[in-house]
């Protein structure tokens, strides 16, 4: 089962999506199959799962967890639902007492309308995006463009044949930012998460 992670925007969410969802945080996984856990629904350390079927065509929406359930109920067991066309499940994930958003998750047929538009992008704009979604900022006084280079010594930085210069890295980064994929004070955008996934 091969999966690829897909990051939205708020705007691309559908009211019958986003049930009672008020926050910020989505993803699509564009995949066949869902793992529901026994557990799901309920409450432990702070952190709770809960997963709903979304019927895409109707907006009909129910339980795919068992959320009311005792912790010891027989009727709590793993199960794995098949992704058909025009099923999505909606995973809302709380850990340890934050709220991490939806999780939609849609078979390859109807992933196609949630897919961003192809990029193309020079291999060191995605080493920026790679190195500005993975690392801090800094870290014992070296920045990303550091690390990067660190990096390049033991051959870490697949796609780049020499080590940029820190103007290069500049340059492609203000790129970035023109383009969206970064926004003003350098942090990743929606845009430049899914241009960094592929």
């Amino acid at each position: 089962m091969t999966t690829n992670t897909i990051y939205l925007e708020s705007n691309q969410i559908p009211a019958t999506i986003r049930g009672g969802y008020t926050g910020k945080h989505f993803r699509a996984i564009v995949t066949d199959s869902v793992f529901i856990p026994a557990d799901a629904g309920l409450w432990s350390g702070g952190s709770r799962t809960t997963y709903r079927a979304i019927n895409l065509e109707t907006g009909e929406s129910r339980a795919a967890s068992n959320d009311t359930a005792s912790p010891w109920d027989s009727s709590r067991k793993d199960s794995r639902v098949e992704l058909r066309d025009g099923l999505a499940i909606v995973s809302h994930v709380y850990f340890c007492g934050k709220d991490l958003g939806l999780t939609i998750y849609v078979n390859p047929t109807n992933a196609a309308a949630l897919l961003p538009a192809p990029v193309d992008l020079s291999p060191l704009a995605r080493v920026v995006l790679k190195y500005t979604k993975e690392r801090k900022a800094s870290y014992n006084g070296r920045d990303r463009f550091d690390m990067m280079i660190d990096d390049m010594r033991y051959n870490l930085v697949p796609g780049l044949d020499a080590a940029p210069t820190r103007d290069d890295w500049n340059r492609e980064k203000a790129e970035l930012i023109a383009g969206g994929f970064l926004n003003k004070s350098g942090a990743i955008t929606t845009k430049g998460k899914n241009a960094a996934a592929r």
